[in-house]
């Protein structure tokens, strides 16, 4: 609890970073800030294109059809992709700010966290309206906010590990893309091979997609689906801050 009022007392340096993280993202761009919003947009678009266009994918009968689906699921996985792989290189990316003076490095996870959180969510909330309207930008938004929440410690633990563990930086990228293909995102789970439907059940991406065709378009859901995230959750928080909290002495020794 008191590391949280602590973080809440730095909310000012909290800003100057995330202003920072941005402006050094898009330095030296015509477009400036808005190639946060314009980036995510060309991912989403090409893989609509090989999808919808090339592909020709159809779900009949689905609120907002093929695109619909695609961009309820797809949008809330680029933020995860996205908080997943920087906090990785958090910790080395920020070295210069705690090497050689005091700085609180509890703040340093919670940048690319807030940043991609902030983007996504503001996308995901605008697409949803498009799709189902009011009830599903809503949707949308209470969905956003909790998947946040449930990535907080993943975003710690994965500081942690990709500072004193760098082959872990090389391989999240493969790791991540072999989860979105084996996650229902650019598919119906009824298209998963019914030999390893069992995977669905224990990969948690796949119960966070349920949720959010749930709140975004209407889809039937269940409450183990929030049970086994909540689970999960509780699970991972306090090893993570711990973790954390233990390798905080050792970091600058780390680079």
């Amino acid at each position: 609890m008191n590391d949280l009022f602590a973080l809440a007392r730095q909310r000012e340096l909290i800003r100057l970073l995330l202003r920072r993280d941005i402006v050094a993202r898009t330095s030296g761009t015509l477009l400036g800030g808005l190639w946060m919003l314009f980036q995510p947009a060309l991912q989403v678009a090409a893989l609509w294109f090989l999808l919808d266009v090339v592909l020709k994918v159809r779900f009949p009968g689905m609120e907002g059809g093929f695109v619909g689906y695609y961009l309820t699921g797809m949008l809330p996985w680029l933020m995860i992709s996205e908080i997943l792989l920087r906090s990785l290189g958090v910790m080395t990316e920020y070295s210069s700010l705690y090497q050689r003076s005091v700085f609180p490095l509890a703040i340093l996870p919670l940048v690319p966290w807030m940043v991609s959180g902030g983007i996504y969510t503001l996308i995901f909330v605008v697409v949803a309206l498009a799709i189902s309207g009011l009830h599903g930008a809503l949707g949308a938004l209470i969905l956003m906010f909790a998947l946040l929440l449930w990535l907080a410690p993943m975003a710690y633990f994965l500081a942690v590990i990709g500072l004193f563990v760098r082959d872990v930086q090389q391989m999240a990228p493969f790791v991540l893309t072999m989860l979105l293909y084996v996650t229902p995102i650019l598919y119906l789970p009824t298209a998963f091979p019914e030999q390893l439907r069992w995977w669905l059940e224990i990969n948690p991406f796949a119960h966070w997609m349920v949720l959010a065709h749930a709140l975004v378009q209407g889809q039937p859901w269940d409450s183990k689906d929030v049970i086994i995230l909540l689970l999960l959750w509780l699970v991972a928080l306090f090893p993570a801050l711990w973790l954390f909290r233990r390798s905080e002495p050792h970091m600058r020794e780390a680079l």
